[in-house]
């Protein structure tokens, strides 16, 4: 219902891969496997939630085709966004990658309206990019100044401004249609 929270894989070393951050009106499932949670979820900020198991949402998707269609849309739109990650971590320089993020994270907030004409309120940390962008948080500074620097975007104070929307839509090669699903 509202907040940020983040869906992550955890290695044994300690390391994790962030898949996704759930912003408002996501629906989110983590992923188990005979009952042992293969993903785990961590509020980024205070959170309101509606909790609701396997059982009642396959109930309630039965009951109407309306409800069922949300469950759809959302499945397909949560997969084209971890294939959107995917090839951002797999094939998009760093910058790129950094860029593509930020914008879509824009985009996911617009739909929901807590984006201001200034930019976006933005809780993550240098940490949560590097483990969502593959790099190290060293990297992801860099990124974050050369982003500044081009003129594209400034991440400051926990507050994301897109400089030339533009210039860097261009840059990252984002396209916001994958978003709606």
């Amino acid at each position: 219902e509202s907040g940020w929270g983040c869906i992550s894989h955890d290695l044994a070393g300690g390391q994790r891969q962030i898949l996704d951050f759930a912003l408002k009106g996501d629906i989110v499932r983590p992923q188990t496997y005979s009952g042992t949670a293969l993903e785990t979820f961590v509020a980024q900020t205070d959170l309101a939630v509606l909790e609701a198991s396997t059982k009642t949402l396959a109930l309630g998707a039965a009951k109407s085709p309306y409800i069922a269609s949300l469950f759809l849309e959302t499945l397909a739109r949560q997969r084209a966004i971890v294939a959107q990650h995917l090839t951002n971590v797999g094939r998009r320089s760093a910058l790129a990658r950094t860029a593509h993020l930020l914008l879509e994270l824009r985009a996911r907030l617009e739909r929901v309206g807590t984006v201001s004409r200034t930019g976006y309120a933005c809780p993550l940390t240098q940490y949560d990019l590097a483990d969502a962008l593959g790099l190290t948080p060293v990297h992801v500074n860099r990124m974050l100044r050369e982003l500044r620097e081009r003129g594209f975007l400034e991440f400051r104070q926990g507050h994301v401004r897109v400089l030339d929307r533009q210039g860097v839509t261009k840059f990252a090669e984002f396209d916001d249609r994958y978003i709606d699903g």
